[in-house]
């Protein structure tokens, strides 16, 4: 599933999404503004987080699921990713009540060990640049996914305003829809992008490390869920 994520030169033009035979890419498109109706803002600083998740139907070759993993968290609850980079951590505010499928596939992938080790391909240097980095591609390159693809979820999330994913969203990349994968990225400050990409959490912390990020810089990813 090879995938890839460019910006228009133009911000005020609209983007044309191309999908090729054997060769699906993964785009971020600036398109017509449209505003969602959001929800309640994340507040894991507030919550009460258990320890790291242990794996759970963790496959023999940790980058590829025959199929999309079944649905176990708890979507009453939020759930804190911890991601270490070299620059230091980027802690992550996961909310079901965003986007539930999509929290379900970060949470499963995240603890069973896929990121782990994987390293950012895209920061705002990579032509043609944009206020983002992306990670998740197990090949480093934004290309590849986990094996499967998984349905888009409508953008509900108070970090899409006017028309832009602001600071601190997390966001998966996609090539139309339904083609979810494991490829996610961080916004740095607001990009202007039509609400097509699931938003499923906010940076809470390290938003600055983020910034420090380089394609390249390696991963490792942990996840917490809340405590009742």
């Amino acid at each position: 599933m090879p995938s890839q994520l460019r910006r228009p030169l133009a911000l005020a033009l609209a983007a044309v999404v191309v999908v090729a035979l054997g060769a699906v890419a993964f785009f971020i498109n600036v398109g017509a503004h449209r505003e969602v109706t959001p929800v309640s803002t994340a507040d894991c600083q507030q919550a009460q987080f258990g320890p790291p998740l242990a794996p759970l139907g963790q496959p023999a070759n940790l980058r590829h699921y025959p199929a999309i993993p079944p649905m176990t968290i708890d979507v009453h609850r939020l759930y804190e990713a911890t991601i270490t980079v070299p620059e230091g951590e980027i802690v992550v505010c996961l909310v079901p009540s965003w986007a539930p499928v999509t929290v379900n596939v970060f949470v499963t992938l995240a603890r069973n060990h896929f990121f782990d080790g994987l390293k950012w391909a895209r920061d705002p240097s990579t032509a043609p640049g944009g206020p983002v980095i992306q990670g998740g591609s197990p090949k480093d390159n934004l290309t590849g996914g986990p094996g499967f693809q998984f349905r888009s979820e409508p953008v509900n999330s108070p970090l899409y305003s006017k028309g832009a994913y602001q600071p601190g969203a997390v966001a998966m990349a996609n090539a139309g829809a339904n083609t979810n994968g494991s490829q996610f990225f961080i916004t740095l400050s607001p990009f202007t992008l039509p609400p097509d990409y699931n938003l499923f959490g906010e940076v809470v912390s390290g938003l600055k490390v983020a910034q420090r990020v380089h394609r390249g810089d390696p991963m490792r990813i942990t996840v917490r869920e809340q405590l009742p």
